[in-house]
């Protein structure tokens, strides 16, 4: 069953243009998926997934963009150290360090959940390394209506983090709008990988939870043109963020899409990689008209 699910996803990556690479960061091994050529974007997964979430998104980028997606320290098929934190201060300077360990300068970043924190400091600490910003459901800030996954927290319940096979069907229905079909191998590696992990999970949930100075403080240092991307449906980060995010960075576009949940990537891949693909453009033409 293991190997019947690496080979469908190894088929999905193949589809999407890509390889799989490793790189040495700090005392961490770090796979990645790399594939196309052009100006580097580099794609930062969410909370308890990997670089495989964006396999949908990258194919549809691979043909004009040099496409790099790792799976961060701590998740996927990148080392994960019981003894270590994976917090997002740690997190930022290790993707800083994973950058300069492949020889890239400037980047398109493109973040989501999780991901969307450490590709928003890592452009607020290092604004001159980051070409245009992209945030889908970015984590970080203060929810102004609190979210399905933050009333269930608070009372004890929490979700993102399965210890069993049917709690990771309710993470599933919960993450998205309308869960998509996943062929049952997949479905079932994913799940042991969750439930084994279960434990450091919920204590790397606990670390994403304590930043200082806060992201909200931060996000005026972004000076990368930014596009956010957010589902109405999102229960996991509550859609009123969005505004925040909008509002804290100066040059952003906000786009928000009906009936998605949390994984944008995933439900709307097309139009999400299709909407940045224009977000780029557009700003490509505008310094071009600039200069």
């Amino acid at each position: 069953m293991a190997n019947l699910a690496a080979m469908l996803i190894g088929l999905e990556r193949l589809s999407a243009g890509f390889r799989r690479r490793t790189a040495q960061v700090d005392n961490h091994r770090v796979v990645y998926s790399e594939g196309g050529k052009g100006e580097v974007v580099v794609l930062l997964h969410g909370f308890g997934a990997s670089s495989d979430s964006w396999n949908r998104f990258a194919g549809r980028l691979s043909k004009h963009f040099r496409v790099i997606a790792p799976d961060l320290p701590g998740w996927g098929e990148s080392d994960r150290k019981d003894a270590e934190s994976y917090g997002y201060p740690q997190q930022v300077e290790r993707f800083h360090q994973f950058l300069s360990s492949l020889g890239l300068g400037q980047v398109h970043l493109v973040g989501h959940s999780m991901g969307g924190f450490i590709a928003s400091a890592f452009a607020a600490r290092y604004p001159e390394r980051v070409i245009t910003l992209g945030l889908l459901a970015p984590h970080g800030i203060a929810e102004p209506q609190p979210s399905d996954l933050a009333l269930s927290v608070a009372a004890g319940d929490n979700w993102l983090v399965a210890s069993s096979l049917p709690g990771f069907g309710r993470l599933l229905d919960k993450v998205f709008a309308k869960r998509p079909y996943i062929p049952k191998p997949v479905y079932r590696a994913a799940a042991a990988r969750a439930i084994n992990g279960a434990a450091k999970s919920a204590r790397i949930f606990v670390e994403t939870l304590n930043n200082d100075p806060t992201l909200e403080e931060r996000l005026g240092l972004i000076k990368a043109p930014s596009l956010i991307i957010w589902g109405d449906q999102d229960r996991v980060i509550h859609v009123s963020c969005a505004d925040v995010f909008h509002r804290g960075i100066k040059n952003s576009e906000l786009l928000v899409l009906p009936g998605i949940g949390h994984m944008p990537l995933m439900e709307k891949a097309r139009e999400c990689a299709t909407a940045w693909r224009a977000f780029v453009a557009k700003r490509r033409s505008s310094s071009a008209a600039a200069a």
